[in-house]
This record gives C-alpha cells, sequence and structure tokens, in this order.
C-alpha cells in the first residue's frame, strides 16, 4: 500500500519534537491494512490497528468482532482493548458540550494526538475539522491526523458508483489551505 502525505502548519520535524515514534508508528499502522472492498473493512481494521498499539477510540465500529485474520500480530482481545480504552482523549472539547470525538486519539508526554479517518462523504470532514480547530483552540491539541484515500474510484474500482462524492486526498488538502485552518495537521492519503 502507498501513502501520499501533505503537511498543513507542521512538518515531519515538528511531528518528531512531539515523539520520534509517532511517525513510524502511524506508517507501520496503515501499512498493515490490507485492500478492503467496503469503507466498513476498513474501519473495522484501523480500528484493530489504532486500539492494538493502544491508541484510544471514539467507538468500536458496529459490526466489529475479533480481528481480522488477515491482520497478522494482534493479541489482545475486544474486552482487553474495551478495558484499556481512555475515550476522554478523543474529546474535541473539554469546554464547549459538543459531544464530538476524534476517532483516535494518544498522548505522548502530555502531547495530545488525535486522528480523524474519513471514508464518507466530503461533508463530513468538516466535522473533523471543526473537531480539530476546537481541541487545538483549547491549547489540548498538539498534532491532527487525518487519514483518507488518495483517489476512491481507483481505490474501490468495482464500486465506482457507491462511492460519489467520498472525501479524498485533494479534496481535503485543498480544502485545507482554502478555509484556513490554523492548528497543524498531517494529511495520509491511502492509495493503492
Amino acid at each position: 500500500m502507498k501513502l501520499k502525505f501533505y503537511y498543513y502548519n507542521c512538518s515531519p520535524e515538528y511531528i518528531q519534537t512531539i515523539d520520534p515514534s509517532i511517525y513510524d508508528q502511524i506508517i507501520s499502522i496503515i501499512g498493515r491494512m490490507p485492500k478492503r472492498q467496503t469503507q466498513s473493512e476498513i474501519n473495522n481494521d484501523l480500528f484493530w490497528l489504532f486500539a492494538s498499539e493502544r491508541w484510544n477510540y471514539d467507538a468500536a465500529p458496529p459490526d466489529v468482532a475479533e480481528c481480522s485474520t488477515e491482520i497478522n500480530n494482534i493479541k489482545q482481545s475486544l474486552d482487553e482493548i474495551k478495558k484499556n480504552n481512555n475515550r476522554n482523549l478523543c474529546l474535541t472539547s473539554s469546554t464547549l458540550d459538543t459531544r464530538w470525538h476524534a476517532d483516535f486519539a494518544k498522548s505522548f508526554n502530555s502531547k495530545l494526538v488525535q486522528i480523524e479517518t474519513q471514508f464518507g462523504k466530503v461533508e463530513a470532514m468538516f466535522k473533523d475539522f471543526c473537531g480539530l480547530r476546537i481541541a487545538y483552540a483549547e491549547k489540548r491539541l498538539d498534532l491532527g491526523i487525518m487519514i483518507v484515500l488518495f483517489d476512491p474510484p481507483v481505490y474501490f474500482a468495482s464500486r465506482k458508483h457507491s462511492i460519489s462524492h467520498m472525501a479524498n486526498f485533494d479534496i481535503v488538502k485543498n480544502t485545507l489551505t482554502t478555509i484556513g485552518l490554523d492548528c497543524p495537521i498531517w494529511l495520509i492519503g491511502i492509495d493503492e
């Protein structure tokens, strides 16, 4: 699986200052994903991969069961993962009554990193942007990471009709530069 990157208000060097392991950890997690036919399968894989690396999560996917056999070296059970979860790290605001949460979050020496995975409609990315912006404005967030498909019609070539208006790398990148958020965001596009 190939990955494309865009650094918005940050750089690889900035990410290293949060923690030297973040970059390799994220690349390794995404690199372990098998190619999937549906967004729900991607969401399930990302849940298992991030949660098994002690990333906290907002909610388990609705159809999550045991980890796919295509993803190796995950030894935790779903019960163990749930027991170790600190959902509060995913909270986008500690002052507003929004009840929004990032998909995943982890604290590195008191520096908060939140991850949004967006395999849905373009409109949903604006909620993700708002959540990251609010967390940054409250001085809670040090880095936001957005993970999207680079080119959904190519990735899901057999089902192009069902993925129209899906967020993708170029739309997220162009929207970020147009709306002018001030928070640091590392955009990752999953390519074939």
